[in-house]
């Protein structure tokens, strides 16, 4: 009888364990998923119309200092601030496409959680290896973050060449043209 009794509450121990241990893995999964929630609405937020009419205000900058300027020498100064504003409208592109791998890595991420979330709560895969897959998404989600934020740093620094550059060359542009329709 005692064996009988030590059986039932060793089974019942061992029972209840696992679910201690399910809640705990869904809700690992359940913090990823608010994670990818919120990353997702400051994606939406950002404003890549703004970068793409830098970028074309940009060449246009570009173009009309390239077909109108003669001389054989440029200042140092004017040099430095022309390669900064290369650079930055270089940029632009490769930050776009940070943007996009971060919003399909969203989407991916959220479907695999999603599945992940359904095999641990219906018991099904490899019920060992759930603390692995777990760690595993964790740390894309981490990875995912981080490259949001490098994005964020690179739009940032964008924005401030931009804002530092563009008046001064655009005027200089223009009145390039003008010199250019007087004579």
């Amino acid at each position: 009888m005692k064996r009988v009794t030590f059986f039932f509450l060793s089974t019942l121990l061992m029972f209840s364990c696992a679910d201690v241990r399910k809640e705990k893995q869904i809700s690992s999964l359940i913090t990823i998923e608010k994670g990818l929630d919120s990353l997702e609405n400051l994606m939406k937020k950002e404003k890549i119309d703004t970068l793409a009419d830098m970028r074309i205000a940009a060449e246009g900058v570009e173009f009309r200092i390239r077909n109108n300027y003669k001389l054989d020498t440029i200042n140092l100064e004017f040099g430095k601030k022309m390669d900064a504003y290369k650079r930055m409208r270089r940029a632009i592109p490769k930050l776009n496409g940070n943007k996009v791998k971060i919003e399909k890595g969203i989407i991916e991420l959220s479907k695999s959680v999603k599945n992940l979330k359904l095999d641990i709560e219906n018991g099904s895969g490899k019920r060992d290896k759930y603390d692995d897959y777990i760690k595993f998404e964790q740390n894309k989600f981490k990875q995912l973050c981080l490259l949001y934020k490098d994005a964020q740093d690179a739009q940032n620094k964008i924005i401030d060449n931009y804002s530092t550059l563009h008046p001064e060359l655009y005027k200089f542009s223009m009145t390039l043209i003008d010199s250019t329709i007087l004579k």
